[in-house]
């Protein structure tokens, strides 16, 4: 056998390692020179081997010993079996020299312990001894457990220096005194008790140091438990061979690696020593082999075959695995060398970061590579992400591999930010397990310590806000409404956060000068006990203060006017060739912003409401500290609108002191109200149309839009319609150009250089583009004035305010531009003052006056930035002051998830939370920043190509949609003198159109004269401005609800009661009249047919229709016989159809659906009859008198997809109508002849009736319009009736309204009465609908009707219409089943005449015997006459009065139970006439011919037909008999006393001033 090969030199188990039988052993060889030759082998007896193992065990303690590989193999082997020598081999091995007893320990000697021999004091006497007593306890003897602990003696100087290090932090006089000494414990021969030693540390929070020596063995112990668990997990659990110069060499590492390990305490550490503790370990488990000279010795588990150990070596996976743990003991170790975390003092974000550790290069660039291998990352955001996720993962390497002993800035910020966007513990416990962030704890500590570090500060300017006068400092100061989530809705919190804002020197971040970071000892504190802030308290009214304002000078135009101007044609011109940005982007391609950026840091914050007098007060102090401490003359804070009337007031009232402030109004705010303001004057006049039918703005967000709740929104939506219609406007006046003008400025746009600025240059100086710029303004200014009639005045006026006012205030905001502000402000007030926004008119008076006369310093400081803030290096990206705080502070301190409700009861959890708001919100910023969450400078969003794209595609649709609706520039409604709402064609009211196109004109008189009378009056600006009411198209449609208190009712119901008892009684013992007075209705409502707010009394149709139902005689159980003709109500088709719907996908979809749905019905022909809408029509009427608003609707095609809901669809009565004519149009198509099949489709809608039939071999839909079919009725319910009488056959009538059956039963009956009714035909219904879906023969209801009395189905109508229907009252509690059992209990037959009679004659003269049917209705039947009915039925109500004690059991008495009085009867006979005529003329083409409500007891107001409900005054004259209405009341019989005037003034007299007084 080669000797190259490795031969079993020790093992303890039998030799045949699971090898073949047939395999021969291999040769014997020496166990020391590993060879068989030269020499006679001999094999070892007991005595040789002990001698040769003591040899190796000597061998062991050599510095070098070229025999190691052998004295490995001897000490590892636990028998001599199979083991031979050479006598000279043995003898060279065994001849060593034997080492001293103290050097036979296999562990190196112990370094002694620096002692009391280098101490710089003299040994003292007995009397200056510390021996004896413990310095801790001074006690001589302690018992622990029962037992007596001895006394330890101080003998190392660094265990003396931690104990006198510590004494500060300590308790104990003694020691303190013993440290301030300056005694030297070893001199002095101190002791100590062990436990006494343990418990100071504890307290002072230090750590004991450990002797030298034990500290040695200890680490060496720990060193050989962790490879002594990799072997058992790597070699006897995973069956792996390691080989034994590589469990050195991590032994090694694990020890240097550990605490107290060092190069020194591993010289006299050998692979011996190890290999022998290995073997005492792990014992027979573990064999060792010898692969070759290079590889050397190799450990593999018992139970393995060497061969397969071997194999298992030579898969390199060992190696592999030795270099990936070098590899990682050697990052540990530089892991471990990085300097421990100690808090800094003062703690805040900038100091955390100042202590955070730089991060080992090494760990860096193995990341880096394990990430990307050899190859760089390409790209600037690949290389940002690839950084930011070695950055990540080293500090988790670091975090994690130091056991939290070494804080990166990752986890410190990730704690403190998740922790403020979330506030949930759970959250970042879950984080800290991973291993990604601090403990829940130690972020609490954190904040707590933030908190300390914020209280101890001695100055009002944050932290990197630098102390310089030249980079325009300014303030700002709103409310923080956090997360008021309280248990019980009190003690919610408000804050006042600020933000101080300052420009970069050099467009870099700059940062305080460097300066040593301090930390402090011991743990850090997770309790906040703090001191309040005191605000001092403020007691002037600030009502008393004056406000000098003179009038206003003429105005400087701002520099850039021209060239925006000029820019604006520029941009409109070429926006109607091809697709530009919306004006914020384009404009910005051509403005450049020469100031730096700006630095935000947040502001102490108050645990108050900035609403707070005393509050506002402090914020005006500290900005005013600000000033000084940055050594600015002025400074320049914002406020939102609340807060600012307060500090105008305070500046005024403590004047000079707040004297260098520039209190200024916050332009987001200012905006914000521009926006309500623009959406008032829009309510309602046909934008909201424009944009929901355009997919701009869904409909859901409509009016937050018009009252201006979203800023982004409304701002964008705002660009977008007023754009849409000036595109409109310059196309009407391209049409004033002649042709060869606009071609030559065409020509001059088309030949404009790329250049922005260059471009910018030539609009200006160009005249051909200047003159036709004139004549474009020239143009515009006449259509605002009205010129080319009042609805292009209306948008123009419209486009004034967003694409003029607007866009000039954005753009001075943008560009820092003070000039431009103040030169536009007095147009925003203008708007203010005409649309009913007083407080923003009225401060912002005195806000454009600050500004125009602000001093030169004051204007300089604005000038270098202070007006806006700019966050980017993008060009015209400047915010306005309030809008940057609100994305700042407000934005990154709130916590969505978590109010105060956790520790509301705490007070100094609660001061905690506010005063590290800011430092919690710099945390995500920081948080945002480290992972690449910031939005960096891109470019402006207007600009993207997706973006611009959107924009223009929504302003085509908006452009398309006033096509099809209303063009206010179109020649058609430039003719007209109205206002016309452009959704409806609806004209405006007189006084609207005068307040809507007035509005600028209005405003700015109310602007000058609130001037004048300020400058005429110091106090005029704390009184309010007067509203202005506003009448807008909205306006209009409002409409008074009245309200009602139950309380207040309950209370005039008693003295109703108690005062018609009163009447009662004095009717019975005078002359007064009471049975003259119930002839009048004595209210303006009737109350027995009116509610008393003037809406009719309505009843439960569904009583007749179910008392009808049960007249059929079991139709119910029979065959339902043949059906020739399917009539459906096309309402109730659409409500059915669409309820089911949800949604409608496209109206060309849903034109299928119906038309199949409707060709599923019984019949070869089927009749879809719609309703008429008719905006002045009883029908309208009774709709809006409802509350019903009919919205204007448009449907342009069979592709449109309405935005709207179905269920909010059918509430829109122009809807419905707009369906019914789509669908009869959209129905022509011949696509549609596979739905209808051989079946014929009559539809009717608006007057029209078309007949639709598929001719199969031509593939095309005939449609014709049947001429007995055609005629107007508004209502489905008369055309039902129409249809039916032309049809010879069976009718199914698919209706569910009452109504419906009514006038077919009175048609029927007619028919019956005069013969020409064919009795084999029937007339069913199809009624109800899901489970109560039932069939009702209505010719079996006539016939039975007709049957019990002629003429009985013939009244059906007039007595439906008469006890109340859709437009007629019913009676007070009086239904209809009662009704009808009258009729057909009637045993003269009068009653039904009379109604028959209603449904055919125009002036009915039977009143008498309608009054005789109320009556028996009210069950006075022994009247005939209402009025005596009424006297009657009051009495009856009354009860029997006591003559003794008339007042006693006052009885309820409800005034509605009376029957209506003659008066009353009269005109709603009247009106029953009109709708029993309507009904009973139902099977005639034209039903309303000849008929006008007006004529049949109705009034018209408002738009409106209303009920007249009786003739002449609602209560009498004249109230006693015999009185001459003319005669004055002076007194009365039976001794009741007359009016005495003189008496009463008198009495009233005195009461009055009684009252006066009180």
């Amino acid at each position: 056998m080669d000797s190259e090969n490795p031969i079993p030199v020790l093992s303890t188990i039998a030799p045949n390692h699971g090898t073949c039988g047939s395999q021969s052993e291999p040769p014997q060889q020496c166990l020391i020179c590993k060879t068989s030759q030269n020499e006679t082998l001999k094999d070892f007896n007991d005595g040789k081997w002990t001698t040769i193992r003591k040899a190796a065990e000597y061998r062991l303690l050599l510095r070098s010993d070229r025999y190691a590989d052998v004295t490995t193999e001897i000490n590892l082997r636990a028998s001599r079996d199979k083991a031979a020598y050479h006598s000279t081999c043995y003898k060279n091995y065994s001849a060593v020299k034997r080492p001293s007893t103290a050097s036979c320990s296999t562990e190196p000697p112990p370094k002694k312990p620096e002692t009391r021999r280098r101490s710089t004091l003299q040994a003292t006497d007995s009397r200056g001894l510390l021996k004896g007593t413990c310095i801790f306890c001074h006690t001589s003897r302690k018992t622990v457990g029962r037992k007596e602990e001895p006394l330890s003696d101080c003998l190392t100087k660094d265990g003396c220096e931690s104990i006198l290090k510590a004494a500060p932090r300590s308790n104990n006089e003694r020691i303190k005194a013993l440290a301030s000494s300056g005694v030297d414990l070893i001199a002095n021969e101190a002791q100590y008790h062990k436990t006494c030693r343990r418990q100071y540390f504890k307290v002072t929070g230090g750590d004991a140091p450990m002797n030298d020596d034990v500290s040695s063995r200890k680490v060496h112990a720990d060193t050989f438990s962790t490879i002594a668990l990799l072997i058992e997990k790597e070699v006897i659990g995973n069956l792996k061979a390691m080989r034994v110069s590589s469990i050195f060499a991590l032994y090694r590492g694990e020890f240097l690696n550990s605490e107290g390990g060092s190069e020194e305490k591993l010289e006299s550490y050998t692979m011996q020593a190890m290999t022998r503790k290995i073997r005492d370990k792990f014992g027979d488990k573990l064999s060792a082999s010898r692969y070759h000279q290079r590889v050397g010795i190799f450990l593999f588990s018992s139970s393995v075959s060497e061969e397969d150990a071997k194999a298992s070596l030579q898969d390199d996976e060992e190696s592999h695995h030795h270099e990936i743990r070098t590899a990682a003991l050697h990052l540990r170790s530089l892991i471990l060398a990085l300097p421990k975390w100690e808090t800094p003092n003062p703690t805040s974000l900038e100091t955390l970061k100042a202590c955070s550790p730089d991060l080992p290069d090494e760990l860096s660039l193995f990341y880096r590579t394990l990430l990307c291998g050899l190859r760089e990352p390409v790209g600037s955001n690949n290389i940002d992400n690839i950084e930011r996720k070695v950055l990540a993962m080293s500090s988790d390497a670091v975090f994690n591999a130091s056991r939290g002993s070494v804080r990166p800035l990752k986890h410190t910020v990730l704690g403190l930010g998740i922790g403020t966007l979330t506030g949930s513990k759970l959250i970042i416990r879950i984080l800290n397990r991973l291993g990604n962030c601090l403990s829940y704890d130690e972020v609490k500590a954190l904040e707590t310590e933030c908190a300390f570090s914020i209280e101890e500060t001695d100055r009002d300017t944050p932290d990197g806000i630098e102390l310089n006068s030249e980079l325009g400092t300014g303030l700002a100061w709103d409310n923080y409404d956090v997360n008021m989530d309280t248990l019980d809705g009190k003690d919610t919190l408000h804050a006042t956060v600020g933000i101080c804002y300052q420009n970069l020197n050099n467009e870099q971040r700059q940062t305080n000068p460097s300066r040593p970071v301090h930390t402090r000892s011991g743990r850090n504190r997770r309790q906040f006990s703090g001191n309040v802030h005191e605000i001092a308290s403020y007691h002037k009214q600030l009502r008393n203060a004056c406000f000098p304002i003179p009038l206003p000078v003429q105005e400087q135009l701002a520099t850039n006017a021209t060239i925006v101007c000029s820019l604006h044609l520029y941009w409109l011109s070429q926006s109607m060739l091809k697709a530009l940005p919306l004006f914020p982007g384009f404009v910005s391609q051509f403005i450049q912003d020469a100031l730096p950026r700006h630095k935000i840091c947040y502001m102490d914050p108050i645990s108050a409401s900035p609403t707070r007098n005393d509050v506002v007060r402090e914020t005006m102090a500290r900005s005013m500290s600000v000033a000084t401490e940055t050594h600015q003359e002025y400074i320049v804070v914002t406020y939102d609108l609340a807060v600012a009337l307060k500090a105008y007031s305070v500046q005024s009232l403590d004047a000079p002191l707040f004297d260098r402030l520039l209190i200024m109004l916050g332009n987001f705010h200012l905006e914000m109200a521009l926006f309500g303001a623009i959406g008032t004057y829009l309510n309602e006049s046909g934008a909201e149309y424009l944009l929901t039918e355009s997919g701009v703005l869904a409909e859901g967000s409509l009016m937050g839009f018009i009252r201006g709740k979203y800023y982004n929104r409304c701002q964008r939506v705002h660009d977008v319609l007023a754009l849409a219609f000036e595109k409109n406007l310059f196309k009407r006046f391209l049409s004033t150009v002649p042709q060869d003008r606009q071609e030559v400025v065409r020509g001059l746009l088309d030949e404009l250089p790329e250049e922005h600025d260059t471009v910018a240059h030539i609009l200006e100086t160009d005249p051909v583009f200047q003159e036709h710029m004139d004549q474009y303004s020239a143009f515009f200014n006449d259509a605002m004035q009205g010129s080319i009639g009042p609805t292009a005045q209306f948008w123009s006026i419209y486009i004034y305010m967003v694409n003029r006012v607007h866009r000039d205030l954005m753009g001075a905001v943008r560009t820092n531009d003070v000039d431009g502000y103040i030169k536009i402000l007095p147009a925003v007030l203008d708007i203010f003052f005409g649309l009913n926004r007083p407080n923003y008119a009225r401060w912002g008076v005195l806000f454009l006056h600050k500004l125009q006369t602000a001093s030169p310093q004051c204007r300089e400081i604005l000038a270098r930035g202070a007006f806006s803030v700019k966050r980017t290096s993008r060009q015209c990206s400047r915010t306005a002051v309030d809008l940057t705080l609100e994305q700042t502070v407000n934005r990154d301190a709130a916590s969505p998830m978590r109010g105060i409700v956790g520790f509301q009861n705490s007070d100094n959890a609660v001061r905690r939370w506010c005063i590290t708001s800011t430092q919690r919100g710099m945390s995500v910023t920081l948080l945002r920043h480290l992972t690449g969450l910031e939005v960096g400078d891109q470019p402006e969003k207007q600009l993207r190509a997706s973006r611009i794209q959107k924009d223009n595609e929504q302003v085509t649709a908006i452009q398309n949609a006033l096509d099809k609706t209303c063009d206010p520039f179109s020649a058609e409604v430039l003719t007209s003198d109205c206002l016309i709402n452009i959704a409806t064609g609806k004209g405006a009211a007189p006084e609207s159109q005068e307040y809507l196109t007035g509005i600028l004109n209005d405003g700015r008189k109310c602007r000058e004269t609130f001037q004048q009378e300020c400058a005429e009056d110091e106090t005029r600006l704390m009184k309010p401005v007067r509203r202005r009411k506003v009448k807008n198209f909205a306006h209009e449609n409002t409409q008074a609800k009245p309200s009602s208190s139950g309380k207040s009712t309950t209370m005039a119901e008693s003295v109703r009661d108690v005062f018609i008892r009163i009447l009662v009684v004095v009717s019975a013992k005078t002359n007064f009249d009471l049975r003259h007075v119930l002839t009048f209705p004595i209210t303006d409502f009737p109350l027995a047919i009116a509610h008393s707010d003037g809406t009719l009394m309505k009843t439960d149709k569904s009583k007749l229709l179910k008392k009808l139902e049960s007249m059929q005689n079991g139709f119910v159980e029979t065959p339902l016989p043949h059906v020739d003709v399917t009539i459906i109500d096309g309402g109730l088709l659409l409500h059915s159809f669409l309820s089911a719907m949800g949604h409608i996908v496209t109206y060309g979809s849903l034109a299928r659906g119906i038309m199949a749905h409707v060709c599923s019905n019984r019949g070869n022909e089927i009749h879809v009859l719609f309703d008429t809408y008719m905006p002045m029509s009883l029908k309208a009427s009774e709709r809006k008198l409802r509350g019903g608003r009919d919205t204007p609707f448009v449907i342009s095609g069979p592709d449109q997809a309405p935005k709207q809901s179905c269920q909010k669809l059918l509430q829109n009565g122009i809807f419905k109508d707009q369906l019914a004519a789509f669908l009869i149009t959209e129905w022509q198509s011949s696509h549609y002849g596979e739905v209808l099949g051989e079946k014929t489709l009559v539809a009717s809608h608006g007057g029209k009736c078309s007949s639709f039939t598929f001719n199969k071999e031509t593939a095309k839909m005939t449609v014709h319009q049947p001429e007995d079919l055609q005629g107007v009725h508004e209502e489905a319910d008369t055309l039902i009736a129409f249809h039916s009488s032309t049809v010879e056959g069976n009718v199914m009538i698919r209706a569910s309204d009452t109504d419906v059956l009514v006038i077919l039963l009175g048609m029927l009956g007619r028919q019956m009465g005069s013969g020409t009714r064919n009795p084999e035909w029937q007339v069913m219904m199809d009624c109800g609908s899901g489970n109560h879906r039932r069939y009702i023969d209505v010719t079996h209801i006539a016939t039975h009707l007709e049957d019990k009395r002629e003429g009985l189905a013939v009244a059906m109508p007039a007595l439906h219409a008469f006890t109340g229907c859709d437009f007629t009252a019913a009676f007070y509690r009086k239904g209809k089943a009662k009704s009808v059992q009258l009729l057909e209990t009637d045993a003269e037959g009068k009653f039904a005449e009379i109604f028959c009679n209603l449904s055919s004659t125009t002036a009915p003269t039977q009143v008498d015997t309608i009054e005789e049917f109320v009556c028996s209705m009210y069950g006075v039947k022994d009247e005939k006459r209402v009025d005596e009915a009424r006297y009657t039925k009051l009495l009856r109500m009354t009860g029997r009065i006591d003559k003794n004690n008339p007042m006693d059991t006052v009885k309820k008495i409800d005034c509605a139970l009376l029957p209506p009085c003659s008066k009353t009867i009269r005109n709603k006979i009247r009106r029953t006439n009109y709708v029993a005529l309507l009904w009973g003329r139902a099977d005639s083409s034209h039903p309303g011919d000849g008929l006008n409500p007006l004529d049949f007891g109705w009034a018209e107001k408002d738009g409106c037909f209303v009920p007249e409900w009786f003739s002449g005054p609602s209560i009498p004259d004249v109230v006693f008999e015999g009185q001459n209405p003319a005669d004055p009341v002076d007194q009365s019989a039976d001794g009741v006393t007359g009016y005495d005037e003189s008496v009463s003034e008198h009495s009233w007299s005195d009461d009055s001033d009684v009252e006066l007084d009180v």
